[in-house]
């Protein structure tokens, strides 16, 4: 990094706040401003433009804007750029932290307090930035949009190739780097350890990281992983096809209308099943599934049978809360297969199943139904994100070139979902051209399985993934693991760790223990700074009751285990959380983590291993 000052004042500096703290990394008492806030308005940084700089009680926010250009590839010529807010406090302990960012970005969080929530008020600087594009005119970057509803929506900046590459991977790293220039300039010292975390589209930002920008950041913190988000793309696709049979009227822009395939009673029996075939397999009937290793097809499938109306045992009432139609099976069966193309090559992944499935009322989150199903109701419409927002995406983002459609109507963005072929139009996720000359798969995926740049300059990685939320295959990030593992010389864990959770909704929510965030990160930088490497992170439930019934198609012990208001492990993948037979079932201190039991025989973990075109980049 180039600095902004004079070696000699560094020296200084670091000699005021004491010989101990110079070699444990941090100020013991922090590091006060060298200047004064305002004053930042008036820094010279090369091809950055600072727009504002306002003190706040307790730290000074930056706002600024990166690369600001005006694009001659996008007919609207639109103007695009890097905005980022900073967050510098008042007494700056040495830590810096990089937000990631979430769904298409295209809205700067301009207060960034950090991904925790906790970050700025225990003297860490945080900053975020929006991607390289913004969708609102109204923004604090510089009153410039990119938004065209006739044109892509709010994900037509995909069709300008350098917009692509800032949202893939170039936001982060210019706006981490310019980030710590300003921190440089302001306290006259380096910043001593740094740090990236962020969920969904953020956690593919923190990967990416990883293996583009080894050097960037000491400590990676990825949650529910976009890792591969072109490859989730293509399962978007085929689960809203997939469900599509099940449709019997249409929506607004005459396609499929897919919120009746799978009313909320019938998610519910869904998740029974699942739970029928596979909660005691960890030894507790407690509505989680901690042994996912071993709740494979063979045991769910007679399940779902028995859940079957009419010829199962559970009713033959279709929709009525007790049974399923063998329709919804088959789809259940196909969309957990994961999507294939007409000679029945893989193109992404399987899904682990999970009692996630359903997400009970008491217990919101984005999670299966969110995605696949349906939001909000609305008559007509159909508002499942994947027909939402990766709608945009399917055919702007991932595609190459972009295939630039309006968002709605009969020739929308929704048609391109339904119409999407796994034979010529999934191929185009690793497609190249003069115009676009990184692919996709290019630009956003973080799949190498190379982190030997990462680990050899000291580099932590935590990754914490739902076993099953709904977008993002909790198979497919085990996967990737075990191969980076296997390149790593079965020493991954010596710098990477995985955790998984069941039953949590995509990001947080759904009946699981999911409030883990701030000991996630207090887990991150033990290991950067005290080389104290995670051995399971305890998770809590906020829940004040059991979010599932007493009774009904679910076994009463369900209610009766179920950790409300108390706390679990995260076990380091591929072990799981076991409780110890005595105890209260809400209380992590019950329970171990322990290597699943492989020796029985049958089907179990890795029965993912067929994972088909997923290919190892950089």
């Amino acid at each position: 990094m180039n600095r902004l000052f004079l070696a000699s004042s560094i020296i200084a500096t670091w000699a005021s706040v004491g010989p101990q703290a110079a070699a444990h990394g941090l100020p013991p008492s922090g590091v006060a401003p060298r200047a004064s806030c305002t004053a930042l308005t008036g820094l010279t940084l090369p091809n950055t433009q600072i727009l504002s700089a306002t003190q706040k009680p307790g730290y000074c926010n930056v706002v600024g804007i990166i690369n600001k250009r005006v694009s001659t590839q996008d007919p609207d010529h639109f103007t695009y750029g890097i905005g980022f807010a900073l967050n510098l406090p008042n007494t700056w302990h040495g830590r810096f932290e990089m937000m990631g960012g979430g769904g298409t970005d295209g809205s700067l969080n301009a207060d960034p307090q950090g991904a925790a929530g906790v970050e700025v008020g225990q003297g860490w600087a945080v900053a975020a930035d929006d991607g390289g594009h913004e969708d609102s005119a109204t923004n604090v970057v510089g009153g410039h949009q990119d938004d065209d509803a006739n044109a892509g929506g709010s994900a037509h900046f995909a069709i300008d190739a350098q917009a692509r590459r800032d949202y893939g991977y170039n936001g982060i790293e210019k706006t981490a780097t310019t980030a710590k220039q300003i921190i440089s300039y302001f306290y006259g010292l380096d910043t001593v350890h740094s740090y990236i975390m962020g969920c969904s589209n953020g956690g593919r930002d923190a990967m990416v990281a990883s293996q583009r920008s080894p050097w960037l950041f000491d400590g990676v913190i990825s949650q529910n992983p976009g890792f591969n988000l072109p490859q989730a793309g293509l399962a978007e696709a085929w689960n809203e096809q997939v469900l599509g049979t099940l449709s019997t009227s249409k929506d607004v822009n005459g396609q499929p209308f897919i919120p009746d395939t799978f009313p909320q009673q019938d998610l519910q029996v869904a998740s029974a099943a699942i739970l029928s075939a596979c909660d005691a397999l960890d030894g507790l009937v407690d509505g989680i599934i901690d042994n996912y290793h071993a709740c494979t097809a063979k045991k769910v499938y007679p399940a779902l049978a028995s859940y079957t109306c009419g010829t199962g045992t559970h009713g033959g009432t279709p929709h009525g809360g007790t049974c399923l139609t063998g329709a919804q099976v088959d789809v259940l069966k196909k969309i957990y297969t994961g999507p294939v193309n007409s000679k029945g090559e893989r193109l992404y992944s399987n899904w682990f199943w999970d009692a996630g499935i359903w997400t009970p009322p008491t217990a919101p989150g984005a999670g299966w139904q969110f995605w696949n199903v349906v939001t909000a109701p609305v008559p007509g419409v159909n508002t499942a994100i994947n027909l939402t927002l990766g709608a945009g995406a399917i055919p702007m983002i991932f595609q190459t070139p972009p295939v630039v459609t309006p968002v709605n109507g009969p020739n929308g963005q929704e048609a391109f979902v339904f119409k999407f072929s796994f034979d010529t139009d999934a191929p185009k996720i690793f497609t190249k051209t003069a115009a676009y000359p990184e692919s996709s798969m290019d630009f956003m995926a973080a799949v190498s399985t190379d982190l030997r740049p990462f680990k050899s300059r000291g580099g932590k990685l935590i990754i914490s993934s739902s076993v099953n939320d709904g977008i993002f295959s909790g198979a497919a990030i085990a996967r990737w693991y075990r191969k980076m593992n296997q390149r790593m010389d079965n020493h991954a864990s010596d710098f990477a760790r995985l955790f998984m959770i069941p039953n949590m909704a995509h990001c947080g929510g759904g009946a699981a223990t999911t409030s883990f965030a701030t000991n996630e990160l207090k887990a991150i930088t033990d290991w950067v700074e005290n080389g104290i490497a995670p051995e399971r992170i305890i998770a809590a439930n906020t829940n004040t009751a059991s979010p599932y019934p007493t009774g009904g198609v679910f076994d009463p012990r369900i209610a009766q285990n179920f950790p409300a208001g108390g706390t679990r492990p995260l076990c380091v993948y591929p072990k799981i959380a076991s409780y110890k037979g005595s105890g209260l079932t809400s209380d992590a201190a019950n329970f171990a983590c322990i290597d699943p039991d492989f020796s029985r025989g049958g089907d179990h973990d890795f029965h993912d291993d067929d994972d088909g075109r997923s290919r190892d980049q950089h």
